[in-house]
């Protein structure tokens, strides 16, 4: 899209307060609609988010061409969300919201446009804006700096829009494999991103293996921080089956599912345990 587009228009009077966004193709759409979006809506009418989900038409697995479609896609769907609300929180498909407690627009600065994690791999040596939890304000800025992440375009590898959004802050993002990945010089849209408590993006880190782990290797995420009680909890990078299988356990122990549900999805034996940090 350009920066021309009819999507610069103020957002239109809708009586929520925001939109939580998401969306997912064939790959991901059963997980979604039966694990994550139970936990979005119960976030969403506790505090006043409108909730959307984009059904895709691919989303591939790793960094296939088609899962590099469906990241990319997310840039399209918040500039929408933007167009129409004055908050967009957008979640990506394999995160569930283990709690709704907090808003999360209360770690949006008033100034500022935008609020990200970052995602801290001591064994690869980086820490950088990870887009997988992305809370953005209706403004000028934001729309600025949507166009400055597609001017970027899609990026190499796995991480087709985060590469994207890296650029358009001006982050140093490391070699080829984004090793060293640091803050660098940074971009006129750095002074006006917010940075989310780790525990609105924290990776899932129970029982990786090298058999369930694509991109990153599983002893990058051991030594990853762990957050006790965490807002959001990413199953990234993980293998298809392996995703459905931790999501469909933890699922199981959220307040979001009733009894019923969670035994439906991950049978009796899960019943009473505390969710994984």
């Amino acid at each position: 899209m350009s920066g021309s587009s009819p999507s610069r228009r103020p957002p239109t009077p809708t009586g929520s307060r925001g939109v939580l966004v998401t969306a997912a193709g064939p790959t991901m759409s059963g997980l979604l609609h039966e694990l994550a979006l139970p936990t979005f809506r119960r976030y969403g009418g506790r505090w006043g988010y409108e909730v959307r989900a984009v059904e895709l038409p691919d989303d591939g697995n790793a960094a296939d061409g088609a899962a590099r479609r469906a990241k990319w896609a997310k840039i399209a769907v918040l500039r929408q969300a933007l167009a129409e609300f004055p908050l967009a929180l957008w979640l990506d498909a394999d995160v569930l919201l283990t709690r709704d407690d907090e808003d999360i627009a209360q770690h949006l600065h008033p100034e500022h446009f935008q609020a990200l994690a970052l995602e801290q791999v001591p064994f690869e040596h980086r820490v950088n804006p990870n887009t997988g939890v992305w809370l953005m304000r209706s403004c000028p800025e934001a729309f600025g700096f949507l166009d400055a992440v597609e001017e970027a375009g899609p990026q190499p590898g796995p991480w087709a829009d985060q590469g994207a959004v890296l650029a358009a802050l001006g982050w140093n993002r490391g070699d080829e494999d984004h090793h060293w990945a640091r803050p660098g010089a940074g971009s006129r849209f750095l002074d006006g991103t917010s940075w989310l408590p780790p525990g609105w993006n924290q990776p899932f880190l129970d029982g990786r293996t090298s058999e369930t782990c694509y991109n990153s290797p599983a002893e990058s995420y051991a030594t990853r921080p762990r957050v006790p009680f965490p807002h959001a909890l990413h199953f990234m990078g993980m293998t298809a089956q392996a995703r459905a299988d931790q999501m469909r356990r933890v699922a199981a122990m959220l307040p979001a599912f009733s009894e019923q549900q969670a035994g439906a999805i991950a049978g009796p034996e899960s019943r009473g345990r505390t969710a994984p940090e």
